[in-house]
């Protein structure tokens, strides 16, 4: 009987056993933590899940919820994101009140069979924690749970009403209804794109005032602005307020990078003033991104404006290295690229002709379509000169005047002054004209008041005005009225063309693949000294000129061969107050027909050698002039000059420019041109040129000073370019007497460019018993951030330096300084000294003269360190 007793006792356990399990089972799985909205976090929407009949929440009159989030050890809902990192904000209609398809999930109910503190009632207005897992486990560190205030979800506690798609989220939320909630330990109140982070944050409902102390971040996303500082208070939705000890960031969104620059700084206080708007009193600000910023620009009161991207600062300072270098009571610079009034960079330098010169100019952005610049000019040995220019701009007409004057140049004793007027505007789709006005008031003007050597050899400047006309079928011409101030002193004045009347057609196909074009001219010329001996020998003279020009040719190109004879007439009549030569003609027709044929070949072939394979061409051509003698020895030369030899004139027609002078000819060039290519790439790495021209008869017109020419051979031209490697590169150029055995000219240069801002240069230019000068060039890395730059130019025929330029230019990171000394001759005796000195600020732009123009022509491959966005610093003048 025991032993069947125990065995029942048994069976009995057993079946206890089997139905208990499952229920141990389901009651040792931890409860579910309650629901948060993942869009609340940034996070996509999960998936919904089916209601629970059991369970409905309770809803507060406030509509407000707190809810318990889980650490990340102990679930998976995720805290707000840290304050900086991106985020994505819930819109105010995310945040609205749950429908009844997102009920919030009721937690597992509990087995009978449970143990008793499972089951327990936890108090009202709080979560009980899940239930640990069945099982030994290893105890794991536990985050404190924090608490969530939205206006998404809801339960029965009582808090104040919060504002529509505001989220508070702290260690310890307390608050009173109606009034205000307070947010204690890592506090974070967000509100569409306004992220504010702190210690402690205090919210207040009825006010719409967020205001924190200790570790105080405030973040506008949408702006890319953030601040933080120990205090501070804001009102969210007006966004005004203010932040103590504010240190600030302002990072431009993608959508207006291309427009705003950003920066950042510091201050006593920040004052918030409205979207985007901000005031900060002895504050700073800085587009250098170094924690210790070299440079900075600090001010007893700085607005910053990003909706104008503009800057206003009062009392304000440019400090560099500590050290101040501009100082001024009030100043405006732009925070975008936009255009701004203001002042524009200073311009600071020194020269021989004027001492010491500072610039300041005033920019105004008086339109979308036009502005204007008023310069105040200081020069220590000259006085005081002021300027200005005017620009427009319309889809009809552009232009730009502009203005200069320095009363009593205290060097010169005289008054000086510059005016310039260009205008070019379109009368409909076929008539335009344009304008175009310089004036100095002296000869000395450039020399004395220009650091720039292209203006200081200027010889003319042009005074000219045109009517143009251009029909759809072809037909053109134009009305022009031109006159020149010369101003270099060895030059004459030229011909005035008061006016000049021009009729083209351009090229017309005919049948059989003719093609046919026109040109037709009418001048009146005048000159000031008529009657007087000029150039060459000959007498000024006012008179009338009259071009026919008509011509037609059988253009055939193929893809190995060209083929193109052409035909035309050249008819000039003369009608002149007096003869340019005693006893010549004052009545003067002249009829020329041209004949010539172009026609030339183009053979390739493969070749080996250095090692890889190439494709090596060899192209020849031949052309052939024959045009009769007409005598033009009294002709005046109106417009007419020598054309420069070389190339381009030994395949043309007439061996002068103009249509005073036709040249005779009864001649032919002969030139051939090989290539050498990769050919895996194509590169062309070597081109070799050589030409000739043959008289068949000597040419008997000439200019006044020319002497006759007696060899029937012209001197030999050569031309040479080789890539001697990818960054190695040699060019030349070589003009030869076979007759005399000599060198006429000869020009010869070396770059090698190694990457951005490492170039050398060596060249060398000979001209038979008038130049010959050597020059090298060089822009290389000296050491770190400090980079070399200058080129040094000597005449060995007159056994000096005829230009010199040394700079130095160091990369400071967010800022370049650049030091250039020039030296240049003006005449044998009379040289120029410059001294350039620039400070660009990455993001702020420059002070100093800019030797940038300088560089890149005495320096081929200059590359320019570090360019800011814009070349001003207080305002910003980019061009329309």
């Amino acid at each position: 009987m025991r032993d069947g007793e125990n065995f029942a006792l048994l069976a009995w356990a057993a079946v206890f056993l089997a139905w208990s399990l499952p229920c141990a089972k389901a009651v040792a799985q931890p409860l579910p933590p309650l629901p948060v909205k993942p869009e609340l976090l940034g996070l996509p929407p999960a998936p919904k899940p089916a209601p629970a009949p059991s369970a409905s929440p309770a809803t507060s009159p406030s509509g407000a919820t707190v809810t318990v989030v889980p650490s990340p050890a102990g679930g998976s809902a995720q805290p707000l994101p840290p304050a900086g990192a991106p985020q994505a904000v819930p819109s105010a209609r995310q945040q609205a009140t749950p429908s009844a398809a997102e009920p919030a999930q009721a937690p597992a109910a509990a087995s009978p069979a449970a143990p008793a503190a499972a089951s327990t009632q936890a108090p009202a207005g709080t979560v009980p924690a899940p239930s640990p897992p069945a099982g030994p486990r290893v105890a794991q560190p536990q985050e404190p749970p924090r608490i969530r205030l939205s206006t998404d979800t809801a339960s029965g506690v009582e808090i104040p009403l919060l504002p529509q798609g505001t989220i508070v989220e702290a260690d310890e939320i307390r608050g009173e209804r109606g009034a205000a909630v307070e947010a204690v330990g890592n506090a974070i109140l967000v509100r569409d794109n306004i992220r504010i982070q702190g210690d402690r944050l205090r919210f207040d409902e009825l006010t719409d005032e967020a205001s924190g102390e200790g570790n105080l971040f405030i973040q506008d996303t949408a702006k890319g602005f953030q601040v933080e500082g120990p205090r501070g208070r804001l009102y969210v939705t007006a966004k005004e307020g203010e932040i103590e000890q504010p240190v600030y960031r302002y990072d431009p969104p993608e959508n207006v990078k291309e427009q705003s620059r950003a920066g950042h700084g510091a201050g006593e206080k920040l004052f918030f003033e409205g979207e985007n708007r901000y005031r900060l009193l002895n504050g700073t600000w800085t587009s250098c991104a170094a924690p210790d910023p070299a440079w900075y620009v600090r001010a007893d009161e700085l607005k910053l404006d990003y909706d104008r991207n503009q800057a206003q600062a009062r009392n304000m300072a440019l400090v560099f290295h500590g050290a101040t270098i501009l100082a001024a009571p009030y100043a405006e610079f732009p925070l975008g690229r936009e255009r701004k009034s203001g002042f524009l960079t200073p311009s600071v330098g020194m020269s021989t002709n004027s001492g010491f010169d500072v610039a300041v100019p005033y920019y105004f952005n008086l339109a979308p379509n036009y502005d204007a610049t008023l310069t105040t000019r200081a020069i220590a040995r000259r006085g005081l000169q002021l300027g200005g220019e005017y620009r427009y701009l319309t889809p009809s007409y552009q232009g730009q005047i502009r203005a200069e004057v320095l009363p009593d140049d205290r060097e010169a004793e005289r008054n000086r002054a510059l005016a310039s007027f260009q205008h070019q505007q379109s009368l409909g789709p076929e008539w335009s004209y344009g304008l175009d006005f310089n004036r100095v008031s002296d000869k000395d003007y450039f020399n004395d008041l220009s650091n720039r050597i292209e203006l200081s050899s200027t010889a003319h400047l042009v005074q000219q005005g045109v009517l143009n006309y251009q029909n759809s079928s072809g037909w053109g011409g134009s009305l022009l009225m031109q006159q020149y101030q010369t101003i270099d002193r060895e030059v004459s004045e030229p011909y005035r063309r008061l006016p000049e009347f021009s009729l083209w057609h351009q090229p017309v196909e005919l049948p059989g693949g003719l093609e046919f074009k026109l040109r037709t001219l009418y001048t009146q010329f005048r000159h000031d000294d008529a009657g007087q001996r000029g150039d060459y020998g000959m007498n000024w003279v006012d008179g009338d000129r009259a071009v026919l020009n008509p011509s037609i040719s059988l253009p055939i190109y193929r893809s190995w061969w060209h083929f193109e004879p052409s035909l035309q007439w050249h008819y000039t009549s003369y009608d002149l107050d007096q003869p340019a030569l005693g006893g010549g003609r004052t009545s003067i027709d002249r009829s020329v027909p041209i004949a010539s044929l172009d026609m030339g070949l183009a053979f390739e072939r493969d070749a080996s050698f250095f090692g890889r394979d190439w494709l090596q061409t060899l192209e020849p051509r031949i052309y052939y002039v024959k045009t009769p003698y007409r005598r033009q020895d009294d002709i005046p030369l109106f417009d007419t000059a020598r054309f420069g030899y070389g190339f381009a004139q030994i395949f043309y027609p007439n061996r002068y420019v103009g249509d005073d002078r036709i040249s005779d000819a009864d001649q032919v060039t002969v030139a051939a041109t090989t290539r050498l290519l990769e050919s895996d790439t194509g590169w062309e790495r070597l081109r070799l040129t050589l030409g000739q021209r043959y008289y068949f008869e000597t040419p008997e017109v000439l200019m006044p000073d020319e002497s006759p020419i007696v060899d029937r051979r012209t001197d030999v031209l050569g031309e040479a370019d080789v890539h001697l490697t990818r960054r190695m590169q040699f060019k030349s150029f070589w003009q030869y007497n076979p007759s005399e055995d000599l060198t006429q000219r000869f020009n010869a240069g070396v770059r090698y460019q190694a990457g951005f801002a490492r170039v050398l240069n060596l060249d060398y230019r000979y001209t038979r018993d008038l130049l010959e000068d050597v020059g090298i060039g060089a822009q290389w890395p000296l050491a770190r951030g400090w980079v070399g730059v200058g080129r040094l130019s000597r005449s060995i025929l007159e056994e000096r330096l005829t230009e010199a330029i040394l700079g130095l230019e160091y990369d400071g990171g967010c800022w370049v300084l650049r030091t250039v000394f020039h030296r240049y001759a003006l005449s044998e005796n009379d040289n120029n000294t410059a001294f350039f000195v620039q400070l660009e600020l990455t993001g702020l732009g420059s002070l100093g003269s800019s030797p940038e123009t300088l560089l890149r022509r005495s320096v081929p491959g200059y590359g320019k360190i570090s360019p800011t966005a814009t070349s001003t610093l207080f305002g910003s003048a980019g061009g329309m």
